[in-house]
């Protein structure tokens, strides 16, 4: 490793752990070694942090309201219906999604959030992945950005 990414990282630890308490300085420097190999694990390849910043990456991002999630118990992924811009692949403007395995803490943490954003417009970054079976594809939510509520879905479900 070269000093530059050393330094950077140890930089970043002493951030993350925070203030050093003057009456324990020995509890602060293991808070900071601590946060460097966290951090120092998550930069390495493989690890879980570096898999979602290269999914991120290789999403396609589009702007959608969130109508509604509902697990999907086969495989317990939330399965998140978006209304969106009609286009030649969905003329009623209506897609789905899914998340990761909500049996895991990054899917049950997607769904969560996607459930609290029904009614919302939200940025969303979707990744298509192959399926288990290798024959079809899956579009997964990778991370998704609240824009605040749809007005037109508000005044829509009001006037009903």
């Amino acid at each position: 490793m070269d000093d530059a990414l050393r330094t950077q990282i140890v930089l970043t630890a002493v951030t993350a752990a925070g203030p050093a308490d003057p009456t324990d300085p020995a509890g602060w420097q293991a808070r900071v070694a601590d946060m460097a190999a966290a951090i120092t694990a998550a930069c390495q390849p493989g690890s879980q942090i570096s898999k979602v910043v290269e999914q991120v990456a290789a999403s396609k991002t589009f702007v959608a309201t969130v109508v509604k999630v509902t697990k999907e118990q086969s495989s317990t992924r939330g399965v998140v219906t978006l209304r969106t811009t009609p286009n030649e692949h969905h003329p009623d403007g209506t897609e789905t999604a899914r998340t990761e395995r909500t049996d895991n803490p990054v899917g049950r943490s997607m769904a969560r959030r996607l459930v609290r954003l029904v009614g919302h417009r939200a940025l969303l970054w979707v990744e298509v992945e192959p399926m288990a079976n290798g024959t079809r594809k899956s579009r997964v939510i990778r991370h998704v950005e609240d824009l605040g509520p749809d007005e037109a879905e508000a005044s829509t479900s009001t006037s009903k």
